[in-house]
């Protein structure tokens, strides 16, 4: 199967000039994470959830207006302020395999589509998982969506306390390259924070406190995991099916699921886990 048979060919894009407001307006209707930032028929960059929490918290214009008479909008204003260059583009024919290992060597969540130099489609991780979910054609054989997540998940995982600071997991996540941390407290899972969480509250902080120097890196070192963290945690165990954590993993919008045995916290499963299962059901044949 090719990449445009897996992925998406009706792709909504942003020119560079557009607004931060149409971005998020774009990706709130069509429930998007990721848009190709496109002038004259060239992919510029992309644009995704991620650079807008970061950039404004996700906030319209209305949301970000200063209350200092004549300072105006808070934050970007354009997509060519904070979209990411260069993109990084697959051919509509290219195989699966190669989709999904040019996202984990990127790391990346999100591949535009070219065919003739012009842009005909988006493959996002999201439609990777998809393969785990039923008997598409695409799967010769169905153990490998069956094998269990004790074998492919990340155990002895680093975790936070509630108490952690701002500054303290960013710097964590950044140095391992982590999305996900899991949040304990006196051995019990109580929390996890993610790339995401951490993005919005930092976004929303620096318009919030943009009228007054030198305050958000003073606020960020009292802000807490506790701050942060998402509390109702849906979790998996050792014992479950890769396709069973897929099917969460889509219908939930999570990026990854903490494995939990006995109340105990075993490991982490997330969407780069799978996604390399996929890279080695292909090479094996058992994806075509």
């Amino acid at each position: 199967m090719q990449l445009i048979e897996l992925g998406d060919t009706r792709v909504v894009t942003v020119a560079p000039s557009d607004s931060i407001d149409r971005a998020i307006s774009l990706l709130e209707e069509n429930d998007f994470r990721h848009l190709p930032v496109v002038d004259r028929g060239q992919i510029l960059g992309m644009v995704s959830d991620r650079d807008l929490l970061s950039a404004v918290g996700m906030q319209h214009d209305e949301e970000r207006l200063s209350s200092s008479p004549g300072s105006g909008r808070v934050g970007a204003t354009r997509i060519d302020q904070i979209m990411s260059t260069p993109a990084r583009t697959a051919a509509a024919e290219d195989s699966l395999q190669h989709g999904a290992q040019l996202m984990l060597d990127a790391g990346i969540r999100a591949i535009p589509l070219v065919y003739r130099d012009r842009l005909a489609g988006i493959v996002t991780e999201t439609d990777f998982l998809k393969c785990y979910l039923n008997d598409r054609p695409i799967c010769k054989m169905q153990g490998w969506r069956l094998q269990l997540v004790r074998d492919h998940m990340t155990p002895n995982v680093k975790t936070l306390k509630p108490t952690d600071g701002f500054l303290h997991a960013a710097r964590m996540m950044h140095s391992h390259r982590f999305r996900h941390i899991p949040i304990v407290d006196g051995g019990m899972l109580i929390g996890i924070v993610s790339d995401r969480d951490m993005r919005r509250f930092l976004g929303t902080m620096e318009i919030d406190s943009a009228e007054e120097a030198g305050m958000p890196a003073r606020a960020r070192g009292h802000v807490t995991m506790r701050d942060v963290m998402t509390t109702d945690v849906t979790n998996t165990t050792v014992d479950a099916t890769l396709a069973e954590v897929a099917e969460v993993l889509v219908k939930r919008k999570f990026g990854s699921l903490p494995v939990v045995d006995d109340g105990e916290l075993k490991g982490i499963i997330t969407e780069a886990d799978l996604l390399r299962h996929v890279v080695n059901a292909c090479r094996e044949g058992e994806v075509k």
